[in-house]
């Protein structure tokens, strides 16, 4: 189970650095734009754009800004405790002082960690709940993706590609042989590879996206329903609900409720 204690955000500030000191919590970071240098347990860790860095608590660490100038990051600071469903992310933050890996879902990932800041900051009623539930999410999709490193490079460039295509397009009706085109597979071999480096199918994939988007819809705007499930692409919204509810394990409507009592405003 997570403990969030703090989010931050860092945006183009031309004076950051961090001076050497233990890491108090664990903490991941995303790197959105420009290039950042830390130093963790005397290692050079050298970030850019796209990169996932973890850094394990009590770890020593230090950072500036890359020569090339200020960049901009997201970061989540908390603590993990075994639970039911904890082991596996508990064990893993035992294993090692530091791990960076390039996200492959980067543009899902800024999204969700834009939430996670809108929600942090925004400090309405129930915030802490919402966002304990986006950083663990985040979390466990980096791990997920340290695990994926066993895949081949081309293999990996190639969803990379069906995922960003997907994200730039969520709202669009894509069909699987309109993602084979665009990297020049069979669809089968997509939508196999996909789900073997993903854990989901592309379509799978496109209603998360979706679901996620019409979430963030619901409580910072006030679209119906109806609106919102037009808007992201479905023609029947019953077929919405039910994809909404198998994702979130409630209906859309249980969301807007909520919001109507100002539980989440």
């Amino acid at each position: 189970m997570m403990q969030l204690v703090s989010v931050f955000i860092d945006d183009m500030n031309a004076d950051w650095q961090k001076e050497e000191s233990a890491t108090l919590t664990d903490m991941l970071i995303l790197v959105t734009h420009g290039k950042v240098t830390y130093i963790v347990e005397n290692d050079p860790v050298y970030l850019e754009k796209g990169d996932f860095l973890y850094i394990r608590q009590g770890a020593m660490r230090s950072g500036t800004n890359s020569p090339d100038g200020p960049h901009v990051k997201y970061s989540s600071h908390f603590q993990l405790h075994p639970g039911q469903s904890g082991h596996e992310m508990k064990a893993f933050t035992n294993l090692e002082p530091y791990r960076k890996v390039k996200a492959q879902q980067f543009d899902y990932i800024k999204q969700r960690f834009s939430t996670l800041a809108q929600h942090w900051f925004g400090q309405r009623e129930h915030a802490d709940i919402i966002c304990t539930g986006i950083a663990t999410e985040l979390f466990g999709y980096f791990v997920q993706e340290t695990s994926e490193e066993r895949f081949g490079y081309a293999k990996l460039r190639l969803m990379r590609e069906v995922q960003d295509y997907i994200s730039a397009h969520y709202r669009d009706r894509i069909r699987i042989e309109e993602l084979s085109q665009l990297v020049d597979r069979a669809p089968n071999y997509v939508t196999q590879t996909f789900k073997e480096v993903t854990g989901m199918t592309p379509i799978t994939y496109l209603h998360h996206i979706r679901v996620h988007a019409s979430r963030d819809l619901i409580l910072n705007t006030r679209m119906t329903i109806g609106e919102i499930s037009e808007y992201l692409g479905y023609s029947d919204q019953a077929h919405f609900n039910r994809v909404f509810k198998k994702i979130m394990g409630h209906p859309p409507s249980a969301v807007q409720r909520e919001v109507q009592r100002g539980g989440l405003r």
